[in-house]
């Protein structure tokens, strides 16, 4: 049994369930939706996945069961029938503000290139600020010149 706290600190004690029960429970609330699962390399443990499947096109990402929904990289939770109620709530429709995994994505990378950009002009400007030492010439170099310019050739 696992006990988490709900977003207003209420306290919720869950019962693991089967997979084939939430499978069930969540083709009642709509057809087409799938649970899948996959290991969380970070945390060697099941993360719990629930996919809308399209006819003949690859299925799209809806969400991962974890402790906090909006980071991948929490600490994944058990299953539990709580994510029936999780993906009744994300449906069309509904009155609850759910941000779009697709939007989100794309904010993440465009801050990631900001941050990638702001890195590489702190690098220039460091750059820029070193003064530059002159290029040391050998004493061979000048003697060499020297019998050159001895022989009247232009150096």
């Amino acid at each position: 049994m696992e006990v988490r706290e709900t977003r207003g600190g209420l306290l919720v004690a869950e019962e693991t369930a089967a997979p084939a029960s939430i499978r069930d429970a969540l083709k009642r609330i709509h057809p087409d939706l799938i649970l899948g699962q996959e290991v969380d390399s970070a945390w060697s443990q099941w993360v719990w996945k629930v996919l809308l499947r399209q006819g003949d096109r690859p299925a799209i990402w809806l969400f991962d069961w974890r402790e906090a929904l909006d980071d991948p990289r929490s600490r994944p939770r058990p299953l539990s029938f709580a994510i029936v109620e999780e993906a009744a709530t994300r449906r069309v429709g509904s009155r609850r503000p759910v941000t779009d995994p697709l939007l989100a994505n794309d904010e993440l990378q465009r801050k990631h290139d900001e941050e990638s950009i702001e890195e590489a002009l702190g690098i220039a400007r460091e750059v820029r600020k070193r003064p530059r030492s002159p290029v040391h010439r050998s004493q061979g170099l000048r003697m060499s010149r020297d019998k050159a310019r001895a022989r009247g050739e232009n150096v």
